[in-house]
């Protein structure tokens, strides 16, 4: 070999050498964690070099090791239901992770009749990698797709004041055995005042502005609106609704859990048939948000801590059998009345005389009597000693053993509790809501009908006790048991005397005429003896 060549292969391995020794002095130890935005470790996560076959996978601490890499490697991690990231490696990486909508995809590929299975757990949406910055997951053009949550199943939006599902141009999509939230509020919103405490604008602003400051939320004229001195008056506050329904229809959402977080539990607009079955609504603003919306249907739900519902253009909602809390108490369900003139014409006298009027202004009344387990509620919060149930059960029968007063205070914690104004009906108010208003009239002899014992709890069908109330028909307004079950407190005229209505367990058909009354010493009471109650605004 010429000596050319040997200086050539020498200088080659002494060249090839010296690469070597900079490569391996240049490689560092590469290890760390792998975390969500929230900071929990995330184990399963597969970390590879870009172009090279070294790889690692994170322990159940979240942990990895990559040995010694080079440091111009390209750190490549993936994790079903993230979002694939690179990296450049360094010592003791900590490495955040945003997920992505795996929920998304799933729902995007499901075709008619398909069931999409959410896993147990935890799943975090960032509306930014969705569909756009106000949306967590769309629901768009589907038909027939069934949203089924798995054991303790939760879907929590990472941002507040967005739409988590957002159902678009849609049918027959059901939601059901999930809980849907935000994570977080960015504010803690405050409505104090109404129409009904403000005439116009400015003063609601002024006075909204001295009670909760000038970055808050009030209520005027039914809408959310800024205290904010920039913006404009009627300029309303745009939240995120948990599910925001957009002319779609036949949508349900059943066994499931809504917390609001200070936003809209449910929001529809240009949809019908939709129904809420077992559901609770949790912290909202408004719990329902309707808008040219027909047949929305909640029933057999819980309402919790929840907010007016919000209803424009003549939508349709119907409830039964919900159960309401605010601020972790008991409270009844109300029922519009719009007021009206039912003219009383006697038939049975001849000639007959010159109709009378029963007239009345438009009120809310409960539309049932108030039950044991809502007057409870008020003795836990006012610490008072609860009433005795004869030994007949308490929870959704109506309480009984109660005074007239024991009625007026309940009335004034419900409005403290509220912010409402709350009082027992007038005689008036009464009756003209047991005859079911100007939908029903004067022909019933009974609320809700004619044949007693299919409308009302009397001597007939009960074993000499109260039952649970909305168990028998309802009139035509959806009040139940304003014949029969209890007799009714009403407004006393005077110091003494009050009037009692609607006849109870006790009594046969002529008591529990909606006609019929009993005038009573205003400190009677007796296990025959409730009430319920009227709204004004």
């Amino acid at each position: 070999m010429s000596l050319r060549i040997k200086i050539f292969f020498s200088s080659l391995f002494y060249f090839l050498l010296s690469i070597s020794n900079a490569y391996a002095v240049n490689k560092i130890s590469v290890f760390g964690t792998i975390e969500n935005m929230d900071g929990q470790l995330l184990s399963d996560a597969l970390i590879t070099l870009k172009n090279q076959n070294k790889s690692a996978v994170t322990n159940r601490f979240g942990e990895f090791d990559l040995g010694k890499i080079f440091p111009d490697d390209t750190i490549i991690v993936t994790l079903k239901g993230f979002q694939k990231n690179k990296f450049i490696p360094s010592s003791n990486m900590k490495i955040k992770l945003f997920p992505k909508s795996f929920i998304q995809e799933l729902i995007n590929n499901a075709r008619n009749g398909d069931t999409v299975i959410i896993p147990p757990g935890i799943h975090y949406i960032y509306p930014d990698f969705n569909v756009d910055s106000t949306t967590g997951v769309s629901i768009n053009y589907k038909a027939n797709v069934t949203i089924m949550g798995s054991d303790n199943s939760e879907i929590r939006l990472m941002t507040n004041s967005a739409n988590i599902f957002y159902i678009y141009e849609s049918t027959n999509i059901q939601i059901r055995n999930i809980t849907v939230g935000y994570l977080e509020s960015e504010d803690k919103n405050i409505e104090i005042i109404s129409t009904a405490q403000a005439v116009d604008y400015s003063k609601a602003l002024t006075v909204a502005r001295q009670e909760i400051g000038e970055n808050s939320i009030f209520k005027y004229d039914g809408k959310l609106r800024h205290t904010k001195g920039y913006l404009e008056p009627f300029n309303e506050l745009e939240l995120g609704n948990i599910i925001k329904v957009v002319n779609s229809s036949d949508i349900v959402i059943e066994n499931s859990i809504l917390e609001a977080n200070g936003n809209i539990c449910i929001g529809a607009t240009n949809s019908k048939n939709i129904s809420l079955e077992a559901t609770t609504l949790k912290d909202g603003i408004y719990g329902l948000a309707i808008d040219s919306s027909d047949k929305i249907i909640v029933s057999n739900s819980f309402i919790f801590d929840n907010g007016e519902i919000f209803n424009q253009h003549q939508s349709q909602l119907f409830f039964s059998n919900n159960i309401i809390k605010i601020s972790g108490y008991f409270v009844p369900e109300f029922v519009m009345i719009d007021g009206g003139s039912i003219e009383m014409l006697d038939e049975t006298v001849i000639p007959p005389p010159k109709p009378t009027y029963l007239t009345s202004d438009s009120f809310k009344i409960s539309k049932q009597e108030i039950t044991f387990e809502q007057f409870d509620s008020f003795c836990l919060a006012k610490g008072k000693e609860t009433p005795d149930d004869s030994e007949w059960g308490r929870g959704n029968r109506p309480v009984i053993n109660i005074s007239y007063q024991d009625a007026l205070d309940y009335c004034l914690w419900l409005g403290e509790l509220t912010g409402k104004t709350i009082r027992l009906p007038k005689i008036n108010e009464w009756e003209y809501a047991a005859r079911g208003g100007v939908k029903g009239g004067d022909d019933n002899s009974y609320s809700g009908g004619n044949i007693l014992e299919t409308v009302a709890w009397c001597k007939y069908n009960t074993k000499g006790k109260t039952e649970p109330v909305g168990l028998k028909d309802p009139n035509e307004l959806g009040l139940y048991d304003m014949s029969g079950n209890v007799y009714e407190f009403c407004l006393a005229t005077n110091d003494s005397m009050i009037i009692l209505k609607g006849g109870s367990w006790a009594n046969s058909g002529v008591g529990c005429r909606i006609s019929d009354e009993v005038v009573s010493k205003i400190n009677y009471w007796d296990d025959n003896i409730g009430f319920r109650v009227i709204e004004e605004f």
